[in-house]
C-alpha cells in the first residue's frame, strides 16, 4: 500500500507544471509588452490583472480560479501569430483579451489564425472597419469603433467652427481606413479638408510634416496616428512654433505626449475617449477601476483609459465565462459573449444590439489640462 501512495505521489509530482493549474480557468493576453506600443500594451495588462486578481480574491468565477497568461509579441505581426497559436496549444484559454495593432490583426487574417485557434477575443484595438467588416465571428470588439470617434471628433470641429481641417494619418491600414472615413463624413458635416498628409508606420520624426502643415493654413489638426507617431507629431509642431489646435484619436494618451513634450505643449490637446474617465469617480465603472487598482496594483500610480480599456476587456471576458457556466471552454463563452448585454456602471455593452460582435458606442472628447490629466 506504501508503495502504491508512493509511486501515486511520484507520478503527480512528475507532470507537467501547466497540469497544476488543471483547474483553473485560463484567459490569454499576447501583446506589446516592449516596442513602439508598449506603454498601451502594458497599461491594458496592467488593468485586466487588477480585474482578474480582485475575482480570485474573491474565489473565482464558479468556484474556479482564473490564470492570465501574457506573452510579450514586441508589436511584430508575426510573434502576435506564432504567439498566439503557442498558447492556444499549451494553455487552452478559454479566451483572449487585448488584441492590439492593425497590422497584426490584419496578419492573423491572412493567416487564418481566428480560425486556426477557435477562440474567442474579447477587446480588438484599434476600431479599424477593416478589421471589423467582416471580421471574425472569433472577434469581440467592446470599445466604439474608429468610425464613431472620427464622427463624434468632426461633429464637434464643425460645431465649434474648426471646419477647415489638415489630416495626418499613419500609411497602415488603420490609418487609411481612418482617413477613408473622414473624407465620407466630412462634405456632410461641412468639414472641409486642406490637406492630406501620410507619416510612415511607428514614425517619430515629423519636422518635414511640420512644415507642410504650417502650408496647409488648417484651423486644426487632426491625428490619426498609433501613439508614438502622435506624441512625436505634438512635440514637433509644437517645437516649430506651431499652437494650431490638435484633435486625436483614443490611441495616443496623454502620458505617451508628455513623455516626449513639455507639459505646456501638451495642455490643450484634445483626444477622443472610449471609456468614461479614469481619474474621476464619476461612474460606477470608474469606482470599480479604482478601487481594483488601488488595492490590487498600488506600485502604479497613474490611472489611464488604456488601463481602463483592459479591465473593461477583463470583466467583459470574466463575465462571459461565468454564463458559460462551469467547465467554460471557448466555444461556450463565444456563444455567451454574443448574448452579452450588461452595464458596467455608466458603460453600457450589448453585443446583440449593435450586432457584428460590436459591444459598445461610446465616445466623448478629454483635453490634457494643466496637470497633464485628461479632463472630460
Amino acid at each position: 500500500m506504501k508503495k502504491l501512495w508512493y509511486w501515486a505521489a511520484s507520478a503527480l509530482l512528475a507532470l507537467p507544471l501547466h497540469m497544476a493549474h488543471a483547474q483553473d480557468v485560463v484567459v490569454a493576453h499576447v501583446g506589446p509588452m516592449s516596442g513602439p506600443l508598449a506603454g498601451n500594451g502594458i497599461a491594458n495588462y496592467e488593468g485586466a490583472k487588477a480585474y482578474f486578481d480582485q475575482v480570485n480574491a474573491q474565489g473565482g468565477i464558479n468556484g474556479q480560479k482564473v490564470r492570465l497568461v501574457r506573452e510579450d509579441d514586441q508589436y511584430k505581426a508575426d510573434e502576435t501569430i506564432r504567439l498566439v497559436q503557442e498558447v492556444a496549444k499549451r494553455d487552452r484559454p478559454v479566451a483572449f483579451i487585448n488584441l492590439l495593432g492593425s497590422a497584426n490583426v490584419t496578419a492573423m487574417f491572412k493567416d487564418k489564425t481566428f480560425d486556426k485557434v477557435a477562440t474567442p477575443f474579447v477587446g480588438i484595438t484599434p476600431g479599424a472597419e477593416a478589421l471589423r467588416n467582416p471580421g471574425s465571428p472569433w472577434m469581440f470588439h467592446v470599445q466604439a469603433g474608429d468610425r464613431a470617434q472620427l464622427r463624434r471628433v468632426l461633429t464637434h470641429l464643425s460645431t465649434i467652427g474648426l471646419n477647415k481641417i489638415a489630416v495626418v494619418y499613419q500609411d497602415i491600414p488603420f490609418g487609411k481606413s481612418g482617413l477613408g472615413f473622414v473624407d465620407e463624413m466630412a462634405p456632410g458635416l461641412k468639414v472641409e479638408i486642406a490637406a492630406r498628409i501620410a507619416a510612415p508606420s511607428a514614425s517619430e520624426d515629423f519636422k518635414a510634416v511640420a512644415q507642410q502643415l504650417k502650408a496647409a493654413n488648417a484651423k486644426t489638426y487632426l491625428m490619426i496616428l498609433t501613439p508614438n507617431s502622435g506624441a512625436a507629431m505634438v512635440r514637433d509642431l509644437r517645437a516649430a512654433g506651431d499652437r494650431t489646435p490638435i484633435y486625436s484619436m483614443s490611441y495616443v494618451p496623454a502620458s505617451a505626449i508628455l513623455e516626449k513634450a513639455p507639459l505646456k505643449d501638451a495642455v490643450g490637446i484634445a483626444l477622443a475617449q472610449v471609456t468614461p474617465n479614469p481619474d474621476v469617480p464619476h461612474t460606477p465603472l470608474s469606482r470599480d477601476f479604482r478601487a481594483a487598482m488601488d488595492k490590487f496594483l498600488p506600485e502604479v500610480k497613474a490611472r489611464s483609459s488604456m488601463q481602463m480599456i483592459g479591465y473593461v476587456n477583463a470583466r467583459i471576458a470574466g463575465e462571459a465565462i461565468r454564463r458559460a457556466g462551469p467547465n467554460p471552454t471557448p466555444d461556450k463563452v463565444a456563444a455567451a459573449l454574443r448574448q452579452l448585454r450588461v452595464d458596467l456602471g455608466g458603460y453600457l455593452v450589448d453585443f446583440p444590439a449593435n450586432g457584428k460582435n460590436v459591444g459598445a458606442e461610446f465616445v466623448d472628447i478629454g483635453v490634457v489640462d494643466s496637470r497633464g490629466k485628461l479632463m472630460y
